[in-house]
C-alpha cells in the first residue's frame, strides 16, 4: 500500500492465500501506452545506455540498491514518467529494466530477445560510492534501465535525463552476432553466447523474435 501511494499506482483488486506455506506477492499491471518500449528492437550500431539513480543506499541483507524509500513521492513519480516520455517523443523504442540479473544479466536478456550481440565497457559503468564494482554488477536497483538507442538519439536523450538527478551513461554498443563481450582497458572476454547457451529462451530458433510486448518496458 505504501508503494501504491508513493508511485501513485492504484491497487484495483487482489486476494491473499492463507494456505500457502510461504509469503509471496504476485502482481499484474494493466495500462495504456501510446508508444512502447520493448526488449526486441535493439539493432547493431545502437548505443547501450545505462539510466539509473545512484542517490540511495544498499540493503542491509540483500544485493538491492534502494533509491526509493527515502525519496518523496513527487520525485519517484517524475522518474517513473521519464521512460514513457522518451518513448512518446520517439527518442527510444528499446529498453529493459535492470532486474535480479544485475546490469550484465539484464543486458544479456535484452540481447537474446533482440537476437544481437554487444560489447560492454566495464570501466564505463557508473557505480555508487558505497559499493564496489563487483557488488554493483550483481545489485538489483530500485531504479535502473538499459536503453538501446540509435546513435542520433543519444544526445537528445542525454539532454532530457541531465535535467534530472539521474545518471545517464553510454556503456557499450550493440553488435551483430550472439555474444556478450566485456572489456576493461585492454582486456576483453566473451562473457556469454546466448546462441550456444540460451538464458531466457526468448530468441526463436527460426530467426523470428517472440512477439511479446508490454506497457512501456518489458519486465
Amino acid at each position: 500500500m505504501a508503494a501504491s501511494k508513493a508511485f501513485n499506482v492504484p491497487i484495483v483488486g487482489g486476494h491473499t492465500n492463507c494456505h500457502s506455506p510461504y509469503d509471496a506477492l504476485s502482481v499484474a499491471i494493466l495500462g495504456r501506452a501510446n508508444r512502447l518500449l520493448t526488449s526486441f528492437n535493439a539493432r547493431p550500431g545502437d548505443i547501450l545506455m545505462l539510466v539509473t539513480d545512484l542517490e540511495g543506499q544498499p540493503h542491509s541483507q540483500y544485493p538491492f540498491w534502494d533509491a526509493a524509500t527515502l525519496k518523496i513521492p513527487a520525485v519517484l513519480q517524475s522518474h517513473l514518467e521519464l521512460l514513457p516520455q522518451l518513448a512518446e517523443a520517439e527518442l527510444c523504442d528499446t529498453a529493459k529494466d535492470i532486474s535480479m540479473g544485475g546490469i550484465i544479466g539484464t543486458a544479456l536478456m535484452l540481447l537474446e530477445a533482440s537476437r544481437c550481440g554487444a560489447v560492454i565497457d566495464i570501466g564505463a559503468l557508473p557505480c555508487p560510492a558505497e559499493l564496489s564494482l563487483e557488488q554493483w554488477l550483481v545489485s538489483f536497483p530500485s531504479y535502473g534501465f538499459l536503453l538501446s538507442v540509435r546513435p542520433n538519439k543519444f544526445e537528445p536523450i542525454k539532454r532530457v535525463i541531465q535535467q534530472t538527478p539521474l545518471i545517464c551513461q553510454a556503456i557499450g554498443e550493440i553488435m551483430a552476432g550472439h555474444k556478450l563481450t566485456l572489456t576493461a582497458g585492454q582486456e576483453s572476454v566473451d562473457f556469454w553466447d546466448w546462441q550456444q547457451q540460451p538464458l531466457t529462451g526468448f530468441a526463436d530458433p527460426s530467426g523470428l523474435s517472440v512477439p511479446l510486448r508490454s506497457g512501456w518496458a518489458d519486465n
